[in-house]
């Protein structure tokens, strides 16, 4: 194994493994509860793979909403993969295309982060290899999470669910706040973890965008 694909291994289990077994446990749960077939939560998983948008794609099911609007929210959802994915391309060294269409499937909000920070970190490591090693251990989880939730189901006491919501902004706030570099970035941390609760209130399902898209253009205006 390369060694900067065992350094991404080493991140991955310290921080993104612990995290994506109590989110997809609490997708796994919230899944069981609605009485979804195991193998269609464990593929929602493994195509989607994405807890934010899997979620609300389980309580439009819950709902009984239509299939176009459950696969619209869903995608629209996970449109932010797309600059996550840009992003990491640049950082990349030069590699097949089909490599990266292959490994574009795993592109999640961590995965992209650690890659990120690490390029910041480092910048003799070789992103790629380091970003696969990050996938390589929080993908299994994410699976064995959803498996686990699905497996003891309502066995569970439902607090566990809604405290499983909860690990993805205290994980991601922890995660950016040990790495911000500038007054700016710190900004951009807090203003969104203070945020975001009331307006996700006043908003549901669209309270972080709006907070995401504003925090953001103010932190890029300040820069310029």
């Amino acid at each position: 194994m390369h060694p900067d694909m065992r350094a991404g291994c080493r991140a991955g289990s310290a921080t993104v493994v612990p995290t994506f077994l109590a989110i997809f446990t609490g997708l796994g749960i919230a899944a069981s509860l609605l009485d979804l077939p195991a193998l269609v939560t464990l593929l929602s998983t493994a195509w989607v793979y994405s807890a934010p948008a899997q979620f609300a794609m389980v309580d439009l099911v819950h709902q009984t909403s239509v299939m176009l609007h459950i696969l619209s929210v869903g995608i629209l959802v996970n449109l932010r993969f797309v600059v996550m994915s840009l992003t990491l391309v640049t950082l990349f060294p030069p590699a097949r295309r089909w490599k990266l269409l292959c490994w574009a499937q795993f592109v999640s909000a961590s995965s992209f982060l650690m890659t990120f920070f690490e390029s910041r970190r480092n910048t003799q490591v070789d992103l790629f290899e380091y970003y696969k090693g990050v996938v390589l251990v929080s993908f299994p989880a994410a699976l064995a999470g959803t498996l686990l939730g699905v497996w003891f189901g309502t066995g569970l006491p439902a607090l566990f669910n809604f405290a499983a919501t909860l690990f993805l902004p205290v994980y991601f706030s922890l995660l950016l706040s040990g790495e911000t570099r500038n007054r700016r970035e710190l900004f951009a941390v807090v203003a969104g973890f203070i945020a975001t609760p009331p307006l996700e209130l006043l908003m549901p399902g669209w309270g972080l965008f709006v907070v995401a898209a504003a925090v953001g253009a103010l932190a890029c205006r300040v820069r310029s």
